[in-house]
């Protein structure tokens, strides 16, 4: 962390774990870490949360949580809250100490949510897609989780009075959801392979690479509908995916196997693995139905490749169109495809976009850049305080 680097800032950081069965308070190098136990939620509570409105279990989740937060605060006395993400519910501390707390928006759950299910998958579908009692309640109380948590967002976008963001869309959510807020715009780091200058090697053979997660948003049917379109139109690729993707129900809703159309399914992997496979690659493909400005293309750009993504939520902000990469409307796996196949066939085109993407890259998350301008908002928040 740059912030420990620093002689004039004081770190306590907060966090929730499995691991502990009681707050764990130590110092190392500096650094004061507070470890919270999850809550412990009594029979009656979950039944409650079950059956009542989310708008009424968002009250209740605030109740149980916050205290214990609000013990830290007391103990620590900073000058600045910085709660990172809006997923979890530690940014309702606004609602109970006098601290200003600044929200380092990461995803939005909102967004997120309305944007859960692809084209032509329903709600009762997505529950329904086998017969397993246990896999249908784990998802029915999935949905409410996140309907629950998404409402807990808006009152924390609504309650916070300051934001930081790294693209146009985390800033236009914020100033529609959070309208008493004021946005500070501040670049992210990446992690730290990913500013190696190692060049890349590019495979004779089209390699494409895409790294999403589980849920249906990441737009899995985008990547499976892309390849095989590719698959009538290119003699040879490959389609590497990492992360913990469960192929099976997106397969059996539009009628296509993975296997059949040269994707490999490459599980969970380090940094150090996902970085080798890009520098082989011809392009990273991003698919997903609402996102902020991803970790995994900015990281990608970072090693000078040229990427491919659908034009939404806060992609534009990290792909200029046509000079950077390429950007395509959601669910329009044609041109996604012919996109690819341009980028495999003009490799002096990708060599060149992919300088231009590196370049801008490694100016949007210079290290000591960000550290100044998150110093430069603590002056600008404690100005207004």
């Amino acid at each position: 962390m740059e912030l420990k680097k620093r002689a004039d800032v004081e770190l306590g950081v907060c966090f929730y774990a499995n691991f502990v069965s009681d707050l764990k308070k130590e110092k190392q190098d500096g650094t004061v870490y507070y470890i919270l136990p999850r809550p412990k939620k009594s029979v009656k509570y979950i039944i409650e949360t079950i059956v009542s409105r989310p708008e009424i279990t968002t009250y209740k989740h605030e109740k149980l949580a916050i205290p214990a937060l609000v013990d830290i605060v007391n103990d620590f006395r900073p000058d600045i809250i910085q709660v990172f993400g809006s997923e979890n519910i530690y940014g309702l501390i606004a609602n109970h100490v006098s601290v200003p707390v600044v929200l380092h928006i990461q995803g939005i759950l909102t967004s997120c949510f309305n944007a859960f299910l692809p084209p032509f998958v329903s709600w009762s579908m997505y529950i329904r897609q086998d017969r397993s009692i246990r896999n249908i309640l784990h998802r029915i109380s999935d949905r409410i989780a996140w309907k629950r948590n998404s409402i807990t967002e808006q009152r924390m976008l609504h309650s916070i009075k300051h934001f930081m963001g790294h693209s146009i869309w985390d800033e236009r959510i914020t100033k529609l959801l959070g309208p008493n807020g004021h946005y500070h715009f501040c670049n992210e780091m990446l992690r730290s392979v990913f500013y190696d200058s190692s060049e890349r090697r590019l495979s004779s053979k089209a390699v494409f690479v895409t790294t999403i997660s589980s849920p249906l948003y990441k737009g899995f049917d985008l990547l499976l509908k892309t390849a095989q379109i590719l698959n009538g139109v290119m003699a040879d690729f490959e389609w590497l995916l990492f992360g913990d993707v469960n192929p099976k129900f997106v397969e059996r809703v539009f009628n296509v196997n993975h296997k059949e159309v040269n994707v490999h399914l490459m599980g969970v992997a380090s940094a150090e693995q996902i970085k080798d496979a890009l520098l082989s690659a011809t392009a990273y493909i991003h698919t997903s139905y609402i996102e902020n400005a991803s970790n995994s293309v900015c990281e990608s750009q970072l090693l000078g490749i040229p990427c491919i993504a659908a034009n939404v939520g806060g992609i534009p902000t990290v792909i200029n169109d046509g000079l950077t990469g390429y950007l395509v409307p959601a669910n329009d796996p044609y041109q996604m495809a012919f996109l690819m196949k341009f980028l495999a066939e003009h490799k002096e085109v990708n060599l060149e976009m992919g300088k231009r993407a590196k370049e801008v890259a490694m100016e949007r998350h210079d290290r000591a850049a960000i550290v100044n301008r998150v110093m430069e908002i603590y002056a600008e928040i404690l100005s207004k305080e």
